[in-house]
Formats: C-alpha cells, structure tokens, sequence
C-alpha cells in the first residue's frame, strides 16, 4: 500500500520532470522477500529509469532521471514547406485513345517504313503514333517500332504506355515510360532525352503481334497521364451584403417609412366575420420593400406617413409577419409552411407575393390529404386561388 508520495520538480534538458518517492509496505514482516533490483528504462525524448529495491520490511520506489553518455537528445522542429510557384498537382487519370491499325498482316515491313495514325488529342495537346510493322533501321530484326509525338507548338510532360489486350483474354502486351517524360515543342530538334518524339524500337516481335489480332486489326491502346495543374489557394471574395443588409433593416422603426395595424375581425372558413376581433399588432416596413415584393401591400399605403398607420383586417399578424419577412428575402421554415400553409397562401395571393403563394402551395400540394369527402372542397378552394399545382394533384 502506497504512502503517500514526495513529489519534486526538476528542470532538465529544457523540460520540467516531477520525480516522486513512495514506500510500499509488505503485508507480512514474517515472510522475508529476497532483495530485488528492477531498472525500467522508458525513453521518450529523454531517458527515464525507474528502480526499485526490496528488503524484508518494506520496498523503495525511487524514480529519477539517467542522462545517456551520449548526452540529451536534442529534439528538432520541422517547418512547413515554402512552395514557390504552384505546386505541381496530383497524376491524372489515364485516358485512353484506342488505335485500329487494319490490315495489319498486310502492312509494308521494310525497316523505316511506318504507318502514321491520324491525329487525336490528349490534354489540350494533338498527338500521332507511328507504327513500323518491320521495325526502324535501329530495331532488332523482326521486331515492330512504335513512335509517339507531340504535335503542338508547346512542351508537355506525360507519362504514357502502349497496350494490346489479347483477344481471347490471355496476357496482355504494355511497353511503358514508366515516368514523366517530357515532350519539347513539335519542330524542334532533339536534345538529350528530351524531344517532341518518343521512340520504341523493339515494341514487340512481329510475329507475337499477329495473335492479337481482331478480325485482322490490330488494336493499340495509347494510354496517358499528365500532372494536374496545381491549385492556387482562391482569393477570400466577400459576396453580395444586399440580401443580408436588407434583413437587418426588417421591423427597424427608426427608418421605416411605412406602418401597418394588423390584426381585428378573421375571416372564418364559411366565410362569416368573427364578431371577437383579434388583438392588433404593429409592423413597420420600407415602402422599396414592399414595391418590389409585395405590389398590393404597397399600393395600400403612402411612403414617409406614418403617423396614421395602415389598418390591414382578416389576417393573423403571425402570418403578416412572416410574409414580411419573406419580402426582405428571408427564408420561412419548412414546419412553418407546414402547419401554416392556407393562410401564407391566401396571404401572399392577397398581397401579390407570387413566389412565396407558389413555395407555400407546393408544401400544401405534399401534405393534403385527399378523400371522397374532402376532394370536391379542394378542388374549389384550388380553383378560387388558381392553385395550378393542387389542381394538377387532384
């Protein structure tokens, strides 16, 4: 059982280390222990042992920190890399040209003698393949040479290889560069490894390749890829604040120009008026505003007066409120349209808010419930409000 320990702070090779010494009593002083001596060594940056010593009574736990004879490990910091320029993206994708070369039995094989492909193009860039079916004048006797070449006027690195898949499925022809090799511009001379060509003069035996023939055709795939373009970090462009500034200026009394009463008598669903009015509600809004969303609320009220504000009956202000809002270009939740869906349609059917009518009709049009019971009310109430969606469902 552990008593409690001595604990003490040392800072050594730049770190702080708290060495603790606790004694550990034996459960019988009548069984002696044989004397022991354990050295754990845990090495993290730095070396720390720990040793322990029994005698018949009790045992020590000394923890303390050895420095190695080579010294303390001097720990090093890595910076992040310093890019200079773009960084050269990731490898692409291989695309694939497939190139029938008919007749192939056929062909001339006198060395230097080849068969030029039309030209196709390969990341921005137009390319020929020349096939020698007798091999250039350096190739081996029997063997086919196969050329590849830019044709642009710019250089470009890709790596590439040749593959002619056997028609029955067996083992597989492919010659690759293995690397990026560099292509110079089409027209310029050769220097070092470097050039608008690339050549092959021992692509394959002759004879091999007349088993991989389809239907007499032999089929080359040239396959490439190239680096991607690196990704330049895009510079931070604020967006538009319009939308976001006119929200902050809904229900700002101090530069409203336009004010309206809502609330009083309801309309019931039969189409009587509740004698019990409901209480009113003021709003302040900005005529622009109103102009540009909702056209009818605005022809009903004088831009700059508001000291006699504009009494709006048969609306809840819940539902005032939220058409308000829609008209500052806010969003209303999907649970609201929900379980408000008729009345932010009569609403925005009232006040000419067109695509609030349409967003909240197509929330209605998914949660209506139509029944032989229901269905001819639907329809009626589709038709008052020319409700072409509802319509459509029923």
């Amino acid at each position: 059982r552990p008593s409690p320990a001595a604990s003490q702070v040392q800072d050594l090779g730049g770190r702080q280390h708290r060495l603790q010494t606790c004694r550990t009593h034996t459960q019988s002083s009548s069984s002696p222990l044989p004397a022991l001596l354990l050295r754990i060594t845990v090495q993290a940056g730095d070396n720390i042992s720990l040793q322990t010593t029994h005698n018949t009574q009790h045992t020590h736990t000394r923890l303390k920190l050895v420095k190695p004879k080579s010294g303390w490990i001097k720990m090093s910091t890595r910076q992040e890399p310093v890019q200079i320029g773009a960084p050269p993206g990731r490898l692409s994708d291989w695309t694939i040209t497939p190139l029938h070369f008919n007749g192939f039995a056929g062909l001339p094989t006198t060395k230097g003698v080849g068969v030029k492909s039309p030209k196709f193009s390969c990341f921005g860039h137009q390319w020929f393949v020349k096939l020698y079916p007798g091999g250039r004048n350096d190739s081996n006797d029997g063997r086919v040479a196969m050329k590849l070449e830019n044709r642009t006027e710019a250089s470009i690195e890709v790596e590439y290889k040749y593959m002619i898949k056997h028609p029955n499925g067996e083992g597989d022809i492919s010659r690759a560069s293995g690397k990026l090799m560099k292509f110079s511009p089409t027209g310029t001379h050769r220097a070092g490894e470097v050039g608008p060509a690339r050549l092959s003069d021992n692509f394959s035996l002759r004879s091999t390749l007349l088993n991989y023939l389809v239907d007499g055709t032999l089929i080359v795939e040239v396959q490439m890829r190239t680096n991607k373009p690196g990704q330049r970090p895009a510079p931070f462009v604020p967006g538009n604040p319009t939308l976001q500034n006119m929200l902050k200026d809904f229900g700002n009394e101090e530069t409203a120009d336009v004010k309206f009463e809502v609330g009083g008598a309801v309309e019931s669903a039969t189409g009587r008026r509740k004698r019990a009015k409901t209480p009113t509600s003021t709003f302040h809004a900005h005529h622009y505003a109103l102009r540009l969303n909702a056209p009818a609320l605005a022809d009903m009220c004088n831009p700059g007066d508001v000291s006699a504000p504009t009494a709006i009956n048969n609306i809840q202000p819940a539902t005032f409120k939220d058409m308000l809002y829609y008209c500052y270009g806010g969003k209303i939740s999907e649970e609201n349209l929900r379980q408000n869906a008729k009345e932010i349609i009569e609403a925005a059917d009232r006040f000419g808010v067109v695509n609030l009518k349409l967003e909240a009709e197509a929330c209605y049009v998914d949660t209506v419930e139509l029944t032989l019971d229901n269905i001819i009310g639907v329809v009626t109430y589709a038709d008052s409000k020319n409700l072409a969606l509802l319509k459509e469902r029923c």
